[in-house]
C-alpha cells in the first residue's frame, strides 16, 4: 500500500510538472523562434560578407576588424552612449516631475494627464515628422513664433545646426511613448507611498524638499530602476524610428546624431553590406547588455527595498 501511494504521489507530481511545462511551452517556443534563433543567426551572418541580394561567403572576424578600424563606427559609438545616457536621465527626471504634479489633487488633473499622454500614443514616425515641421528652418512653427515675438526674421536650422540639434532632439524625447508610460508608472508608485511617513515628517517640521529626498525618492527607487532600464532599452532600440525622419541615416549635422542603429541601417540598405551591419548589431546587443548589467549593479547600492 505504501509503495502504491508513493507511486501515485510521484505520478501526480510528474503530471503537475508536465502541466507547468505545457503552460510555459508557448512562451519558450516563441523565445527560441523569435529571440534566441535570430540572435544566433545574426552572429552567424556577421562572420560572412553577405550582401543584400543574399550572396555571402565566410570571412571570419574580418567585419569586426574593419569595424573597429572605422572612425565612423567609433563616432557612432560615442553618439550612441551619449544619446542613451542623456535621454535616459532626461526622460526619467521629466517623468518624475510630471508624476509629482499629477499627484496633487487639483481640478483638471485628468485632463492634463490626457493631454500630456496623447502625443505618447502617436506613432513615433508621425511624431518625428510633426516636430520636423515645427523645427523647420524656413517654414517652421518655432521660428515663426520667435520671429513674431522679436520682430526679426529668425531662420534657425534647429535640427541641422551643431549648436541646437541636441536641444531639439532631447526636447522631442519628452513627448515619446516611453516618457508618457514612465509618468503613469511613477504616478502609480507615488500613490503607494505610505501617508504616515509624510505625516511623521510634517510633525518633525521637515521641508517639502527633505520629504522628497528622504521619503519619496527612496520609496520609488525600485520604480526608478525599472523605468531607467526600460528607458535605456528604448533609447538603444527605439532611437531609429525617432532620429531617421529628423536627421536622416547620416545623422546630420556631421554625424552628431548618427546613433548605431542609423549606421546599421545605412550599411545594410544603402551600402548593401548586410554582414557588416550584422556585426554592428552584435555590438549594439552587447552594449544593451552592458547597460542593463551596469544599472542593476548600481541599483544594489542605491535602490531601497522595504523587505
Amino acid at each position: 500500500m505504501e509503495k502504491e501511494s508513493s507511486k501515485t504521489a510521484k505520478k501526480k507530481k510528474l503530471m503537475n510538472h508536465l502541466t507547468a511545462y505545457a503552460f510555459c511551452a508557448p512562451w519558450m517556443i516563441g523565445f527560441v523562434c523569435f529571440t534566441l534563433f535570430p540572435i544566433a543567426f545574426l552572429f552567424a551572418v556577421s562572420l560572412t560578407n553577405r550582401k543584400l541580394n543574399g550572396v555571402s561567403q565566410f570571412i571570419g572576424l574580418a567585419n569586426y576588424i574593419n569595424m573597429f578600424q572605422s572612425a565612423t563606427f567609433w563616432n557612432s559609438i560615442r553618439v550612441t552612449l551619449f544619446f542613451t545616457i542623456v535621454m535616459m536621465i532626461v526622460t526619467t527626471i521629466w517623468a518624475v516631475v510630471m508624476a509629482l504634479l499629477l499627484n496633487y489633487r487639483q481640478r483638471l488633473n485628468g485632463l492634463f494627464q490626457f493631454c500630456y499622454f496623447l502625443p505618447s500614443v502617436i506613432p513615433t514616425v508621425a511624431l518625428a515628422y510633426t516636430f520636423r515641421t515645427i523645427f523647420g528652418k524656413e517654414a517652421g512653427l518655432l521660428n515663426g513664433i520667435i520671429s513674431a515675438l522679436t520682430g526679426k526674421n529668425v531662420m534657425v536650422n534647429w535640427l541641422y545646426d551643431s549648436r541646437t540639434v541636441y536641444l531639439a532632439l532631447f526636447f522631442i524625447t519628452l513627448f515619446t511613448y516611453n516618457t508618457g508610460q514612465m509618468m503613469l508608472i511613477f504616478r502609480s508608485g507615488l500613490n503607494d507611498v505610505p501617508r504616515e511617513l509624510y505625516e511623521a515628517c510634517e510633525i518633525d517640521g521637515a521641508s517639502p524638499l527633505k520629504k522628497f529626498f528622504g521619503i519619496t525618492l527612496p520609496m520609488i527607487s525600485p520604480i526608478i530602476l525599472f523605468n531607467a532600464v526600460m528607458g535605456c532599452i528604448s533609447a538603444l532600440n527605439g532611437s531609429f524610428a525617432l532620429l531617421y525622419p529628423l536627421t536622416g541615416e547620416n545623422g546630420d549635422p556631421n554625424g552628431m546624431s548618427q546613433v548605431l542603429s542609423l549606421l546599421i541601417y545605412k550599411e545594410a540598405f544603402s551600402n548593401m553590406k548586410v554582414g557588416y551591419a550584422c556585426a554592428m548589431s552584435v555590438i549594439l546587443f552587447l552594449i544593451a547588455c552592458c547597460f542593463g548589467i551596469g544599472i542593476f549593479a548600481i541599483s544594489k547600492k542605491i535602490v531601497y527595498y522595504e523587505n
